[in-house]
């Protein structure tokens, strides 16, 4: 990435217009000017840019250092892929950003796509502060990040369009002090008789948000313990207490389900750290996460009550349903759960292709195993 103070002389030649530029090795640009007025009483207009290659599906640029909390706008062709559109949103966590209709925005003249380039000249007038966070204009510099996505152009006008998640992202820090001129508040320092002018130059390399990479870790972590209980532990021990014969059966049984808990454990911690860290503690997923949880310390309970009232009779009592049915219910919930915890993440396709042929032939393997117990 390069960093760049570029002075704009306007045609006019009454005044001049600092604008600073940051760009990625991929020819993804982003330019910042403050105008004087916006210093000078705290509160006012901020003019930006967004220029990447049509190649792009979407490209955006956020106020802050993190995804969480940000306030970032999203760039992508429009209906015809001759225009752009600018889509301001808000970022509640490691998921997709929501629009955000609050957002006070102007798209000005030189936006378009032009040469496999597109371009949105945005002047937003409520950039000094959003819905989990505010920007200072009057320090010397302040934190941005960036994202992008590899594919097929959007081609819509729609601002609240789904995007998928990013090919790569970054941090950075605009220098706000280069950044403010003297120029009109309602001028346009990206207007096309501008003549700009490169006086510093340096170069950056790409950097990931390092809260966002701990964020990802934790995430992916999260899933795969999570994943490995109900699509894999939770199932086998069931299967095997039908299919397998031991005097030591009704043990190995217990140790692996209680093994299988303690997994279980470990991930519904990290799932409840970075739920609560994302401020998405009453989304679906985790709220369900936490039922299963309450209700899976129940099993061993009735375990125990089935299998002593099974020594007993010889015959299954309502213990023993109970513990069935409930084992049953917590498995296929925990699948389905997981599913929808894939979809919040924004896994991949294959990522969900896999969980979903691995659960169901774990379901498959199920069935026959209450088929075989029955045969027997």
């Amino acid at each position: 990435m390069r960093a760049s103070a570029v002075a704009v002389f306007l045609g006019l030649g009454s005044f001049v217009s600092a604008v600073v530029q940051k760009c990625t090795g991929s020819d993804i640009c982003f330019s910042l000017s403050i105008p004087d007025t916006t210093v000078s009483s705290g509160d006012g207009d901020v003019f930006f840019q967004l220029s990447a290659p049509t190649s792009l599906a979407w490209v955006a640029l956020g106020q802050g250092d993190r995804m969480s909390g940000s306030n970032i706008f999203v760039m992508y062709t429009s209906a015809g892929g001759t225009n752009v559109t600018v889509s301001p949103r808000l970022v509640q966590g490691y998921v997709e950003p929501e629009y955000n209709s609050d957002a006070q925005l102007e798209l000005l003249e030189g936006s378009g796509v032009s040469d496999g380039i597109m371009t949105a000249n945005v002047k937003c007038s409520s950039c000094q502060s959003w819905p989990g966070g505010s920007m200072d204009f009057t320090s010397s510099s302040g934190s941005w990040i960036y994202a992008y996505r590899s594919g097929d152009s959007l081609d819509t006008d729609d601002t609240d369009a789904s995007i998928r998640q990013h090919s790569d992202e970054g941090v950075f820090d605009f220098d706000f002090a280069a950044a403010r001129d003297d120029v009109s508040a309602s001028a346009n320092p990206f207007a096309a008789e501008s003549d700009a002018t490169v006086v510093e130059t340096s170069t950056l390399s790409d950097s990931s948000s390092p809260d966002s990479e701990r964020q990802r870790r934790i995430l992916i972590a999260h899933g795969v313990l999570a994943s490995l209980v109900f699509v894999m532990l939770l199932p086998i021990g069931a299967i095997s207490v039908r299919v397998l014969s031991s005097p030591w059966l009704v043990k190995f049984h217990a140790a692996w389900q209680i093994f299988a808990m303690l997994v279980y454990v470990a991930g519904f911690g990290l799932g409840v750290y970075i739920a609560d860290e994302l401020a998405y503690l009453d989304n679906h997923h985790p709220v369900i996460g936490m039922v299963i949880f309450g209700v899976l310390f129940f099993q061993p309970i009735l375990g125990q009550l089935h299998h002593s009232a099974f020594k007993k009779k010889g015959v299954r009592t309502l213990w023993s349903h109970a513990h069935i049915w409930l084992g049953r219910t917590i498995i296929l919930v925990g699948i389905v759960n997981g599913g929808l915890g894939l979809r919040l993440a924004d896994n991949t396709t294959v990522g969900k292709i896999v969980y979903a042929v691995v659960a169901a032939l774990m379901g498959l393997a199920y069935f026959g195993s209450m088929f075989y117990k029955k045969k027997k």
